[in-house]
């Protein structure tokens, strides 16, 4: 059997997930990784045999989305060329983690391609919303990355076919060992804007940031350049974590009972929904980055760990199965 997983490398969720699935698949098949977009700072396990520059997500420095850098820094010409060149022919199975060029040229050209994302199980009519619902938001989570199937993840039990978050191995197995610390991961701000906030935080505060070269301290503050062994030890050894609303990073803070706190990133509202999902799970969700909310939240007590199980075989049993040879199998 001969698989394409196709990932979205604009940020670090999905390459995380994509990092725990592709050696499972490699156990029963060839695996062929495509990835897309610009701005993870994880490895994929296996090589990767094609490198797509994709639509990336922009951010102001300021804790928005930037319309305007996303518009005219994204290679659109470029991208409807991939679309229409892409290879997906000679695939038993095309699995897709919400990555736009396979998604579209299989949309294009016919096939089935099967979603595996987090955002299939923000989708879902069930998931939880922000108070006011956005009708673009809605239709891009939709039409980002067509699909004709879709298994979804989400932190609430929305539906049988929406299944709990899928904590990755190196997660699971973490010796957790926190002490009073605050990680910090939102890439949508810059360091200044960061320190004027944490500088003088009760606890110390070690912040991650994509675009640092070299390490900053400023009183309790220290940020440095995004290192995925590195921010695994400061996150096994953190008992808070403050980051924007995606979706890996808090339930893997909710599944050790870390103290989190999610600010969803403006204008992206994908975010605000997952913003909505994870307040429900005992994150605790702000608007913007606030000095006296942000103490004040650091001596709330923290949850209670959220030990979902790990169904990972159970998984990929069932990603093998929408294989045309196994669906005709089981027909």
């Amino acid at each position: 059997m001969k698989i394409l997983y196709a990932v979205q490398g604009t940020g670090n969720g999905h390459v995380a997930r994509a990092r725990h699935l592709i050696p499972l698949l490699a156990k029963h098949a060839q695996v062929d990784v495509w990835i897309s977009g610009t701005e993870s700072q994880l490895e994929l396990p296996s090589g990767v045999q094609r490198s797509w520059s994709g639509i990336s997500l922009k951010y102001d420095q300021h804790g928005g989305l930037s319309i305007a850098r996303t518009l005219f820094e994204n290679r659109w010409l470029r991208f409807v060329r991939d679309v229409l060149r892409a290879p997906i022919h000679g695939y038993d199975l095309i699995i897709n983690d919400f990555e736009p060029v396979s998604a579209w040229a299989v949309w294009l050209r016919g096939g089935t391609l099967l979603e595996v994302s987090h955002q299939a199980g923000v989708r879902h009519p069930k998931a939880p919303r922000p108070k006011r619902r956005n009708l673009l938001g809605e239709w891009i989570l939709k039409n980002y990355a067509p699909s004709q199937h879709a298994i979804g993840f989400h932190v609430q039990a929305v539906a049988s076919e929406v299944h709990p978050p899928l904590i990755r191995s190196e997660i699971r197995t973490l010796t957790s060992l926190p002490r009073p610390q605050l990680l910090v991961y939102l890439p949508a701000y810059s360091v200044d804007a960061l320190a004027e906030v944490c500088s003088d935080c009760p606890v110390p505060v070690r912040a991650f940031v994509p675009q640092l070269a070299v390490p900053v301290e400023r009183g309790a503050f220290r940020a440095e350049p995004v290192d995925s062994a590195r921010f695994l030890n400061a996150f096994a050894e953190s008992d808070s974590v403050l980051c924007s609303a995606g979706f890996e990073l808090p339930t893997e803070a909710l599944f050790h009972g870390k103290r989190i706190a999610v600010i969803p990133i403006k204008g992206q509202y994908e975010q605000e929904c997952n913003a909505a999902a994870l307040r429900k799970a005992g994150a605790w969700h702000a608007g913007s980055l606030n000095k006296l909310k942000l103490h004040k939240w650091l001596a709330s007590p923290p949850p209670q760990p959220a030990r979902w199980p790990d169904y990972s075989d159970d998984l990929v049993r069932e990603l093998l199965s929408y294989a045309p040879q196994q669906l005709a199998a089981s027909n």
